[in-house]
């Protein structure tokens, strides 16, 4: 099933934040120069990933959720605070919400895509495919929301349930097929539906299976890729290593309906240290804090502001951005980057 592997992954999709879209040019070697230097970005900001909810009904095996120690607060972003947001980064064309929440669990969640859309900002988002009935499904498609992708790590009942703990497969199925058959009654081309498969060591093998069962839901696009981060030390085994993505690259080639994209290459120093995300995208949690990308989900690994305390053009140059952006373009790579 193999296809030319992108540079997204898992924290972007290529709509909100492939270096060919409308967020920015990184390429620039005027803008990096100047960077390498005094950390200084001119471009705006173009998309940010905003975390609408940090309140999720599953535990996953890869997620800071399922450990019982981790304490960040629990909470949905209310509408005025995503109005908050928005002003802070007036110059946002695209949204993703995303976080570790389930979006659609927060009860304003069409009150928080119609004060986007009412601005003209394209939103996308993910979400565990767990919580939508017909009626929601109605919602989700008259709410003019773009692009939606959904969560699917395992082809059998028996995978998903270990790799998505909360979920079953044959709940995801039903929401999905909810969701095509109100887009059939509504005549509506959006949302586009996606599916993304976080590839591990008890999945992999199942790839055909997930295309077939991509083809059978009738979405549009499937991404596999793979985890940038661990929640802990216990989930190694998840992680691809070489010889397994030398095994995927193996693959027969697909040539069916939906677009499949890959992710599962590293990327290169080069890359990682002219990332586009501090040169065009940023990530807010569900607290206001401004990070550099959803990597950072945890604020208190890295902060670069807080957006109900600074301006989204304040933050953007201010110190910590400055110092960071010098840093990856030193290849000076933090942890977390090392490993994207």
């Amino acid at each position: 099933m193999t296809t030319s592997d992108s540079t997204s992954d898992t924290h972007s999709q290529p709509e909100v934040g492939s270096k060919d879209s409308s967020a920015g040019d990184p390429s620039r070697p005027d803008l990096i120069a100047e960077a390498r230097v005094t950390g200084r970005n001119p471009l705006p900001v173009r998309a940010m990933q905003i975390e609408t909810s940090s309140i999720c009904n599953f535990r996953c095996n890869s997620c800071v959720l399922s450990l019982p120690d981790y304490d960040r607060p629990a909470k949905h972003m209310t509408p005025a605070d995503f109005t908050r947001v928005l002003d802070a980064f007036p110059t946002v064309e695209k949204i993703e919400m995303q976080g570790i929440g389930e979006v659609f669990l927060n009860p304003d969640v069409f009150e928080l895509i119609r004060i986007a859309t009412d601005r003209g900002i394209q939103v996308q988002t993910f979400s565990n495919a767990s919580v939508i009935d017909r009626e929601m499904a109605h919602k989700i498609v008259e709410s003019g929301i773009a692009i939606i992708n959904f969560s699917m790590d395992g082809a059998d009942e028996e995978t998903f349930r270990k790799l998505r703990k909360g979920g079953t497969l044959e709940r995801y199925k039903r929401c999905l097929n909810n969701l095509v058959q109100a887009k059939q009654a509504l005549g509506s081309e959006t949302p586009r539906l996606g599916m993304m498969c976080v590839l591990a060591k008890n999945n992999m093998h199942q790839v055909p299976k997930m295309v077939a069962i991509a083809e059978e839901l009738g979405v549009q696009s499937i991404m596999f890729t793979k985890l940038n981060l661990m929640a802990g030390d216990k989930l190694l085994p998840l992680a691809l290593d070489e010889e397994d993505t030398r095994f995927l690259s193996t693959m027969p080639a697909y040539r069916g309906r939906v677009e499949i994209i890959t992710a599962v290459t590293p990327w290169t120093l080069e890359q990682r240290s002219t990332c586009y995300w501090p040169q065009s995208m940023t990530y807010v949690t569900v607290e206001g804090d401004v990070t550099p990308c959803c990597n950072y989900l945890d604020s208190r690994v890295m902060k670069m502001g807080n957006v109900y305390e600074k301006s989204g053009e304040e933050i953007w140059n201010d110190t910590p951005y400055r110092e960071f952006r010098k840093q990856l373009l030193a290849g000076d790579l933090p942890t977390m980057c090392q490993n994207c």
